[in-house]
């Protein structure tokens, strides 16, 4: 009957643990789920970017700035010189969108492949809760910098979007005027 009463007790504390061990995990996976929703809005702000759109909105200000430099022999206006030079500068942050994109896209694959090891080792308990807090640090800390780097990104699209839009009819002004000239009758070029 001892025995009886040793195996129900060891049954019982094994129970006991396992159980606790379940919530502990359950605990677990659920703070590295918080961490997969900033990852989501990552992504999702990702998604609303149009990188094609920037590519040709680089490959536009080259071939306008070509045009216009292989057209013009005097020197612009005040005003259409400010506003030439401006598109042009539109380029360095267009580039500096993509770019920016392109690291943060990357960023964003590691840290899901982490977020989704760090995941697993949870479900298989592989870690004391020592090293599974200084995983979750490091995880959170790598993906807060990620998501101040969307934020950063959004602010550069938007701002440099909004620059070469609010510019480009300016240019096209400018082209048009440009071209008026070339074209005019008696100006030697048809």
């Amino acid at each position: 009957m001892r025995t009886f009463a040793l195996l129900l007790t060891s049954i019982s504390l094994a129970a006991s643990l396992v159980s606790c061990n379940q919530q502990v995990k359950e605990e677990r996976l659920q703070r590295v789920d918080s961490l997969g929703i900033h990852l989501n809005f990552v992504a999702e702000t990702l998604h609303d970017f149009d990188s094609v759109m920037l590519m040709n909105r680089i490959g536009d200000v080259d071939r306008t700035s070509t045009w216009v430099y292989d057209n013009v022999t005097d020197t612009l206006d005040r005003k259409p010189g400010i506003a030439f030079g401006d598109f042009q500068r539109t380029k360095k942050y267009l580039t500096q969108a993509l770019t920016r994109y392109g690291e943060v896209s990357r960023e964003l694959r590691y840290s899901e492949q982490q977020l989704e090891n760090l995941r697993k080792d949870v479900k298989e308990s592989f870690y004391s809760e020592a090293e599974f807090a200084g995983y979750f640090k490091t995880e959170s800390r790598s993906i807060g910098n990620l998501v101040n780097a969307t934020d950063e990104l959004k602010e550069k699209y938007d701002s440099s979007n909004g620059q070469y839009t609010a510019l480009k009819p300016m240019l096209n002004e400018i082209v048009d005027s440009i071209k008026s000239v070339i074209y005019a009758p008696g100006s030697g070029t048809r």
